[in-house]
């Protein structure tokens, strides 16, 4: 069968709230064990096998991975004992991949939970409420688990969503994109790595392996299927983005430590600005031709980009500039460089995870067919910083969900991105015929001109692996890496200048940044003319 849940994080402060609305719910008592092959054969294909205990009763389950991120295949036996048999699987979808294992299952990690359970019926369809706190344990490594899990038993998946959208305000929930076996599986990673170790380092193996379970999550390559839709090619690229920007916001939200240690890093921010960036690209890159989120949502976006923007600056300043000043012999100037909200307080903000659910839900609600009026036209005058959007945009609740509209014959995505990406590549090498090389922002735009590229090209790589881009992303990412360059210098000159009425050592800094301008926009232009007029695909 088919299982669709929306899983939140609880934090620490709703704990007892939410045990109080489940004062009447079911309490059960889960002991699972998991499985898999020592080089993680299963996790690698996104499955997971495990025995537990539901009271008196053993249950075998495998979860394999559905038609998107919510979606899980899920196989149930009752067994008679904490015994696997994997002959249940003979004749299943789960057949093929047991078939292809080298390795014999083992025990990798186990969870121990207490569940407050209940169904709740909604207009939309009945979901089954579960609360669960208790530990994923590997060896002698535990991570706490609290979280409420919401699970479609029968109607329109929006019904998940409409719940989840109410505790996540009630409650100010975190979305987690990680599974227990995620978690799961990450210790005992570290168990291994700590037992190969000899004695003498065992204990500075485990600092550094648990310090490195909270690294920032990066960008994965993009993997479509050339039968898909625009539409539905836009719905898998957007999980992808979700997926980073979310889980580098519970690193931000410190969703495991609750605050008693902080895990949340700078890089966590930049990764999250990533995904932010690649989903913008994304929606431009597949305007006109796919359902695209409401533009509320992509207002939210932009708004909330901006935001983490205003702190990951400040990061950049502070650890690539500022050094360079001190050591040219800027004078101490003693201020509080962060101004505003932490990146950890806005990830934390109920708003803002109200945003990424919504995100979720237009993926799993998305039509699968495109636009009437979807046209592969030039796209030269679609601006950087909106995007048009031909479908009609009339909400389903408060889900920010463009409804179905009749489609027509699918386009060849190959060729509609090919066109499109040569109408970026000309706005970028032409930039210089319509802007002031006077104007600093005009040096900003074209930088994300070049990232919006960048992005778009690691979707038609998803499309194409065999495309030989190699000459033409290098070009692309020497001009990437100096206009970045520039964007920080750029970005702590309009810093210092603004310090000058009330710290006039700031001048220094003002004095010094402003002749690395004018160097780096030198080499900016140089960077550019090295880029093609045409892309060769």
């Amino acid at each position: 069968m088919s299982e669709q849940e929306l899983k939140l994080h609880v934090p620490r402060k709703s704990r007892q709230k939410i045990s109080s609305a489940l004062a009447n719910a079911e309490s059960i008592t889960l002991r699972a064990m998991y499985f898999d092959t020592a080089d993680r054969q299963l996790a690698k294909a996104k499955a997971a096998i495990r025995l537990r205990q539901e009271g008196e009763d053993w249950i075998q389950t495998l979860k394999m991975a559905g038609a998107n991120s919510l979606s899980r295949l899920e196989l149930n036996h009752h067994r008679p004992g904490p015994i696997l048999d994997l002959s249940l699987y003979a004749g299943t979808a789960a057949e093929p991949l047991l078939t292809k294992l080298s390795k014999p299952l083992e025990l990798r990690y186990e969870t121990d939970i207490v569940r407050l359970l209940k169904k709740q019926r909604t207009r939309k369809g009945t979901v089954e409420i579960a609360y669960d706190t208790g530990v994923v344990r590997a060896g002698h490594l535990e991570l706490p688990i609290h979280e409420v899990e919401f699970e479609l038993v029968s109607g329109n998946v929006e019904a998940i969503f409409d719940l989840g959208m109410r505790w996540l305000n009630d409650y100010q929930l975190i979305l987690d994109v990680r599974s227990k076996a995620h978690r799961g599986d990450a210790l005992a990673n570290i168990i291994t790595k700590i037992n190969s170790a000899d004695e003498a380092h065992k204990e500075a193996v485990e600092l550094q392996e648990i310090t490195r379970l909270w690294n920032e999550r990066k960008a994965q390559a993009y993997s479509l299927d050339k039968n898909l839709s625009a539409t539905q090619a836009l719905c898998r690229l957007t999980e992808e983005c979700i997926e980073q920007i979310s889980l580098n916001a519970a690193y931000l939200a410190e969703v495991d430590t609750d605050g008693i240690s902080t895990i949340a890093k700078a890089e966590h921010v930049h990764q999250l600005r990533v995904g932010m960036r690649r989903l913008v690209s994304n929606w431009k890159l597949f305007a006109k031709n796919a359902h695209l989120p409401e533009d509320t949502l992509q207002a939210k976006l932009k708004q909330f980009l901006a935001e983490f923007g205003a702190t990951r600056d400040t990061d950049v300043m502070l650890a690539t500039i500022l050094p360079h000043l001190q050591k040219a012999g800027m004078p101490v100037i003693t201020v509080d460089h962060y101004q505003g909200k932490s990146a950890t307080e806005i990830a934390r903000l109920p708003e803002f995870q109200a945003f990424l659910v919504q995100l979720l839900a237009w993926t799993t609600t998305a039509p699968s067919q495109d636009p009437i009026d979807a046209k592969d036209e030039d796209d030269t005058a679609i601006n950087d910083d909106a995007i048009d959007i031909t479908a009609s945009t009339t909400l389903v609740d408060e889900l920010n969900i463009i409804p179905l509209i009749p489609s027509v014959a699918p386009h060849n995505l190959r060729k509609t991105l090919e066109k499109r990406l040569n109408n970026w590549n000309k706005s970028i090498v032409r930039h210089w015929r319509y802007n002031d090389k006077n104007d600093i922002e005009a040096y900003h735009d074209v930088r994300k001109k070049i990232k919006r590229m960048r992005y778009g090209l690691n979707v038609y790589e998803a499309l194409e692996p065999q495309a030989n881009l190699n000459n033409y992303i290098k070009r692309l990412a020497k001009a990437q890496e100096t206009f970045g360059e520039l964007n920080d210098y750029a970005s702590a000159l309009e810093y210092f200048s603004k310090l000058t009425p009330t710290h006039p050592e700031a001048w220094f800094a003002v004095g010094w940044l402003s002749a690395q301008l004018k160097r780096l926009k030198q080499d900016a232009d140089t960077t550019l003319k090295a880029l093609p007029h045409k892309i060769d695909f």
